[in-house]
């Protein structure tokens, strides 16, 4: 049995060659015994025929020459005249035939060998190809088709095709085969299920196949798999709708507007060399108004026609103008900045106006696609803050009352003190203008003294113009000014005050100012109240220990992130750790007619500031309370 495995293979390769060799000798051998009037040399015919089946075009014709050569021999060697015209006519039949057979047997050769290179191009493709006779039989199944659907070429062939893939038309399968009749071809959609009936979605393309009279004898169909693009678009799509439904129900304000314009405005600028955007719309503002023109409003939700009071939304798909103040116009120009930086997103709080031109304080935000995405299609949203504008204000105000109602409680514990220092220069202007009297009185006068005397006066007056002043700045009840401030000099506007009560209290005041502190932005009256609030604390914390121990130490310094520091240090029993984390709550006091706000109120005001206000021990005794203050930065207008 193993032996007769490679005998039927030789049999298979040498079996068909010897049998043709063995045909054309026997016909040579009948041709030359033959009468020339015989044309026996049409049987090489057969033999061209059957060395077409094992060689190439090559090979066909050398059998055929060889045919070729043996007739005309056997035309020689035969019995009989050669020349006769029978003889002669029958060897033209002969060769005749043996070169149109061989002609024909090539030809066919090479139109086989292009549709064999087409079906091998064919069965590398990765999409699914198969071709479907008249009757939907599947005659051809490349190994795209075996990958996509799951069976073999053997198990598909011969099978009706939408019955082996359980096909899902979109049209009935008479209507589309009508129009591949018609127009020779179709395109569209199929459901299709795979051997282990999971469906696959094809996009399948039908080319009809006609023979040489323009018969149709089949389909070619090619198939590719988009079931995951399907399931991504439909992904996508209801993603879209969820964004749509989302965009116009959500209860904010949100435009979708169109920045491309401005993005190409400062690319152009960008390559003029424009690097220091701030400066450059600082410098020319006419190029903010132009891009706020470039903007295009795509769609506005329901939220934004019903916050700016329009009719529709076509009304706001006009112009960004329709809406912009002057305020707008500032905050405009901080989205350029930081599309020209670029920035995902920018933020800020503005004024804008309805379509009836009231006023809107608002939350702006914007969204800005990353790089190197399209500006077409820019989110900003925009919340009405109005509202919490409004409570903010009465709340600022609220504090400030209270605030101020807290620096009358702290002036009047300073009452006495505040008199006897002013007290000082006005007695001491009493005795001056005595004096002055009497050397005026005298004979002769002796205006030198009272000259000085007079000086005197106006110097002492200048000192108790400058108490009150301060004195009346803290009373006084105004709104927050936000100005430049030199904290060292602010501090000693407030020891100046404090002076008569730190000496009455038997408290040694010393401070250490740095001398090179950055310009802090703030209220005055404000950060006194702090100082003026920290060192009455500090001062009352002394009072029970000895006046030999009363030691208060003011410093400014900056910090490592190049903040200023306050610290007021006092030697006190220091602080109490059960209650520590209550020390700025508001209404916690440990003294016996306090009503706890001075430090909640301090620490507000500091973080308003930008600062912070905390404390720690004093080593080796008492407290220190402390708070930072950001420097003074200039913004851009």
């Amino acid at each position: 049995m193993e032996r007769k495995g490679p005998a039927r293979a030789i049999a298979r390769a040498y079996g068909l060659p010897v049998a043709t060799a063995a045909a054309a000798t026997a016909i040579f051998v009948l041709d030359t015994i033959s009468d020339v009037g015989v044309a026996v040399g049409i049987l090489f015919v057969p033999v061209v025929l059957m060395a077409a089946r094992f060689c190439r075009a090559r090979g066909v014709v050398l059998v055929s020459l060889g045919c070729a050569a043996l007739t005309v021999l056997s035309h020689f060697l035969s019995p009989g005249d050669p020349w006769t015209s029978l003889a002669l006519l029958n060897r033209f039949l002969s060769l005749t035939a043996l070169g149109i057979t061989t002609f024909l047997v090539v030809k066919n050769q090479s139109a086989e060998m292009v549709l064999k290179e087409q079906a091998s191009l064919l069965d590398v493709a990765h999409d699914g190809v198969f071709v479907r006779d008249r009757n939907e039989l599947i005659t051809y199944w490349n190994r795209g088709a075996e990958e996509l659907y799951g069976w073999t070429r053997e198990e598909a062939v011969g099978k009706v095709s939408h019955q082996l893939l359980h096909t899902v038309f979109p049209a009935p399968l008479e209507e589309l085969t009508a129009r591949v009749l018609r127009t020779g071809r179709w395109e569209g959609e199929l459901v299709h299920s795979r051997r282990d009936g999971t469906q696959v979605v094809a996009a399948s393309r039908w080319s009809l196949q006609q023979d040489e009279r323009g018969r149709a004898i089949g389909t070619l169909e090619t198939n590719n798999d988009i079931t995951e693009r399907k399931r991504a678009d439909a992904e996508l799509q209801r993603s879209e709708r969820r964004y749509r439904n989302i965009f116009q129900t959500t209860g904010v304000s949100i435009w979708e507007e169109d920045f491309s314009e401005v993005r190409a405005a400062i690319d152009d600028l960008k390559a003029q060399g424009i690097g220091d955007f701030p400066r450059y719309l600082a410098e020319q503002p006419e190029f903010v108004r132009q891009a706020i023109a470039m903007v295009k409003v795509i769609d506005v939700n329901d939220a934004t026609v019903k916050l700016f009071g329009a009719r529709s939304k076509d009304e706001l798909l006009v112009s960004l103008h329709k809406v912009f103040t002057p305020d707008t116009e500032a905050v405009f120009a901080g989205e350029l900045i930081a599309i020209a930086e670029g920035r995902n997103s920018f933020a800020a709080e503005t004024v804008l106006r309805t379509l009836s031109d009231d006023r809107l304080n608002v939350l702006l935000t914007v969204t800005f696609p990353a790089e190197p995405g399209k500006f077409d299609s820019v989110l900003v949203s925009i919340t009405d803050i109005t509202a919490r504008k409004l409570a903010q204000e009465e709340l600022e105000q609220a504090q400030a009352a209270l605030a101020h109602v807290s620096r009358l409680t702290t002036l009047g514990e300073l009452a006495a003190s505040i008199a006897h220092e002013v007290n000082q220069p006005l007695a001491a202007v009493g005795a001056n203008a005595d004096a002055a009297l009497r050397w005026l009185a005298a004979q002769p006068p002796d205006l030198e003294e009272a000259r000085e005397a007079l000086s005197g006066i106006v110097k002492d007056s200048h000192r108790a113009g400058e108490i009150i002043k301060r004195i009346r700045a803290l009373v006084k009840k105004t709104p927050p000014q936000d100005e430049r401030l030199n904290i060292n000099e602010t501090i000693r506007d407030v020891i100046g005050l404090t002076r008569s009560e730190v000496q009455k209290n038997g408290v040694s005041l010393q401070t250490h100012f740095a001398g090179d502190l950055p310009l802090v932005s703030g209220d005055r009256i404000q950060l006194q109240q702090v100082i003026l609030n920290l060192i009455v604390n500090a001062m009352e914390a002394m009072e029970a220990v000895p006046a030999a121990r009363r030691q208060l130490l003011i410093v400014t310094e900056k910090d490592s992130s190049n903040e200023v520091l306050v610290a007021v240090r006092d030697s006190g029993p220091g602080l109490d750790l059960e209650n520590f984390d209550r020390l700025f709550d508001a209404f916690y006091t440990t003294k016996p007619n306090g009503i706890g706000m001075g430090l909640a109120i301090s620490r507000s005001i500091i973080a308003a500031h930008g600062g912070r206000l905390w404390t720690t021990p004093n080593i080796p005794h008492g407290a220190v309370f402390q708070f930072t203050l950001p420097p003074f930065r200039e913004t851009a207008s």
